[in-house]
């Protein structure tokens, strides 16, 4: 016997909002953000450093990675062995992050034992050793990790995409973490330098967000009120606009391969351009989703592919964006073309359900990405690296549910510029190249570094 229940009604989930911070700031400039979040008895702690990449010297690119890679290797007070074995002691994680817009260093520890972590995570960040053999060891495996890139094909085809968007002038053109020239130049002198020159308090934010044993105000105090502006007056640093490239069309040669690693793209907007909540939706529904318009066709249609997606890429200033796949030889050129194709909303505007899905996607995601303290303290830390407010992630998910399938599709057809794509593709040149070049493409072979 079959029963028939009322099914329960579904009530929508309560609007949620990134928390707001405590905002305070110490007598040496140092900005701080605490974000008290009850449960979370892991805090996570974020460093941030307003040191734009522009600001390494052009033969000294990759000094802000080697500056930032080292700091936990011994301080002034403790070697590099005691400082590890303190971290340790207290169940403490330290990691660091180089971005275009500046670095950060990042520590999570049970909240118990904040204090004497906190302690470290200064140490860490004021007096460094900067040892020689440390700074010499870092600078070749960052030399030994460039070798691994070019000879991966997805790596070596964004390295190349980054320099068809961007203008060669531009540090958005190049490496975060410096080229073999630049990188092999780097000596313990320039990383001290650097190091005096860009980690200053006034030039600083310091992010902690966790359940508090105690007030943690008085810590940081006590951990970072000693740390002293060696030359004040200095003017910020300047985070300068990126250009884009005139477009090209490149095949970084890796004889043998037997996928293609694409990237096809162009110069795009930052978080701050009114039309970047359209953007996203309009992202979303084209190659963000798993069964978005490029993955329902060139993955699940026609079987080109594990994976192929769009992702827009905001700096500070400006941005990127950029269709990402491997296909297999013998169909990337037919891949390429479909894409492209795809990409064209003029004929195939974003539709309601689109809008909806993404909405949907994008304000239901956020509660669960940032009910961490880990994911509040990056989220709240990249917003400072990118020049936001507080207030940013609720602003733009109110401009999430604002957007229309009309204006989805206007604000996509103004950024994605099909007469203005860049290429990028990586794998066996012999195989590739022709069928591309009959796609109309002016294409230029580079060998494999």
């Amino acid at each position: 016997m079959t029963s028939h229940l009322p099914q329960p009604s579904i009530e929508p989930p309560r609007e949620w909002l990134f928390p707001t911070p405590e905002r305070h700031r110490l007598d040496n400039g140092l900005a701080v953000a605490i974000y008290r979040m009850p449960g979370q008895h892991v805090i996570s702690g974020h460093l941030v450093i307003d040191a734009p990449l522009d600001t390494e010297p052009r033969d000294l690119e990759g000094v802000a990675t080697i500056c930032a890679r080292t700091l936990d290797e011994g301080t002034r007070r403790h070697g590099g062995e005691e400082f590890a074995e303190q971290l340790e002691t207290l169940g403490a994680g330290f990691g660091v992050d180089v971005s275009l817009a500046g670095l950060q260093a990042v520590l999570d520890v049970p909240a118990s034992r904040l204090r004497p972590a906190l302690d470290l995570f200064a140490e860490a960040a004021i007096e460094p050793a900067f040892a020689d053999s440390d700074v010499e060891r870092h600078v070749t495996l960052r030399l030994a990790e460039i070798d691994q890139v070019y000879a991966n094909p997805a790596q070596s085809a964004s390295v190349a995409f980054r320099s068809g968007v961007f203008a060669a002038e531009s540090r958005a053109s190049r490496m975060n973490s410096g080229q073999p020239d630049t990188v092999a130049a780097v000596t313990p002198e320039s990383v001290r330098a650097f190091h005096h020159d860009h980690f200053r308090p006034d030039r600083a934010t310091l992010v902690l967000a966790g359940d508090f044993a105690e007030d943690p105000l008085p810590l940081i105090i006590d951990a970072f009120g000693g740390w002293t502006v060696a030359e004040p007056g200095q003017p910020a640093p300047e985070h300068r606009l990126p250009r884009p490239a005139e477009p090209r069309a490149v095949i970084i040669d890796h004889p043998g391969a037997v996928q293609a690693d694409l990237r096809l793209g162009g110069f795009g907007i930052d978080r701050t351009d009114p039309r970047w909540a359209d953007v996203t939706v309009a992202g979303y529904a084209v190659g963000g989703a798993f069964l978005s318009r490029l993955n329902a066709v060139l993955r699940e249609d026609r079987g080109y592919t594990y994976g192929v997606h769009l992702a827009f890429g905001p700096l500070r200033r400006a941005g990127s964006y950029a269709v990402q796949g491997a296909f297999r030889t013998e169909v990337a050129a037919a891949a390429l073309a479909e894409g492209r194709e795809l990409l064209d909303l003029a004929e195939k505007p974003i539709t309601a359900d689109e809008v909806r899905d993404a909405v949907a996607y994008y304000t239901g995601v956020s509660p669960l990405r940032y009910a961490t303290a880990d994911g509040v303290a990056d989220q709240a830390g990249s917003q400072v690296l990118a020049g936001l407010d507080d207030d940013h992630l609720n602003r733009n998910l109110a401009e999430l549910r604002q957007v229309t399938p009309e204006s989805a599709t206007a604000g996509y057809r103004s950024v994605v510029d099909l007469d203005r794509l860049s290429l990028a593709v990586a794998g066996d040149a012999e195989k590739l190249a022709e069928p591309i070049r009959a796609l109309g493409y002016d294409l230029v072979v580079l060998e494999h570094p």
